[in-house]
């Protein structure tokens, strides 16, 4: 009878352990350790394009260029990448990310007379009108309207030479290593100038800004002052920007000493090619002819 007993509890043991039943979730405190485990995965690298064609680059005739696929981080042509020419008014790249860091793009600006008669391209704009900061910006950065620069960069910084030291701090948080600044516009002088290499910096932190992004790849616009009295027509510098559908941006300049300067961004294979242009004698046919050997001797 006690045989009976013990083999009959053994039994039920057996299928307690054995028989299929429900798991509950089991809670426990948080736990911290030296190393941090993560379930996530991580991003997965985005791949180089291979170069499958050895074809001789073409003959440029800026001084310095450079073609940069901003998804994987891949130079894919260079020249000269570390001449520090002088970039014209690519300098507004940099004030555009001194303006949008620092103050709010609906803010109401009022036009001064001095800002309104700055020598080059011009809005007409009159004593007295408001704008807003965002309305500025478009005209800085689509036509390339050198008095939007100045009257941004004093209402920013109370001063040009203020605002000239807020872009030069600027640049040495991005790192970069060849260029400097001497005012928001990019006229001609001794300490005005970047490099290729650093410039692909300027831009990478630019795109990261969709406001100023499509600002552009914007090729015409109007904006109008605050009470409804002036209306300015803002038509893009970049020419191939209207006439390449793939070019999305960003920037043109021109100087007599810088010569002709010129950054694309263009949407190739839904990958973003930037070309760096500086100290042409064409700006648009050396970027053209830089594109057009990319997509030939590369794929994605």
């Amino acid at each position: 009878m006690l045989n009976k007993i013990i083999y009959t509890i053994l039994g039920f043991g057996l299928a307690i352990v054995f028989f299929p039943h429900t798991a509950k979730d089991q809670v426990r405190p948080p736990q911290v350790s030296g190393v941090a485990v993560s379930r996530a995965k991580a991003p997965q690298a985005i791949t180089a394009p291979e170069l499958v064609l050895n074809l001789t680059p073409p003959a440029l005739t800026a001084k310095a260029a450079l073609a940069y696929d901003l998804e994987s981080g891949s130079i894919l042509y260079s020249k000269n990448m570390d001449q520090a020419l002088s970039i014209a008014s690519l300098t507004k790249l940099m004030t555009a990310l001194v303006v949008v860091e620092q103050t709010d793009l609906q803010n109401t600006v009022v036009v001064d007379l001095p800002d309104s008669k700055i020598v080059g391209i011009n809005l007409g704009l009159t004593a007295g009108e408001e704008l807003k900061v965002a309305d500025l910006l478009s005209a800085m950065l689509i036509p390339s309207s050198n008095n939007a620069a100045l009257i941004l960069s004093k209402y920013v910084a109370g001063d040009e030479a203020k605002f000239v030291e807020l872009m030069n701090e600027q640049a040495r948080k991005l790192g970069l290593r060849g260029t400097r600044f001497s005012n928001p516009v990019g006229w001609d002088t001794d300490d005005n100038h970047s490099t290729v290499q650093d410039l692909i910096l300027v831009v990478k932190e630019f795109v990261k800004h969709p406001e100023l992004t499509q600002l552009v790849r914007t090729a015409r616009m109007e904006i109008v002052s605050l009470d409804g009295k002036y209306t300015h027509q803002l038509l893009t510098t970049n020419q191939l920007l209207l006439n390449n559908p793939e070019v999305v941006g960003i920037k043109t300049g021109w100087t007599s000493k810088a010569l002709g300067n010129l950054i694309i961004m263009a949407n190739h294979n839904q990958r973003r090619v930037v070309t760096i242009i500086l100290g042409s004698e064409n700006r648009e046919q050396d970027s053209q002819k830089l594109l057009d050997w990319i997509e030939t001797v590369y794929i994605w």
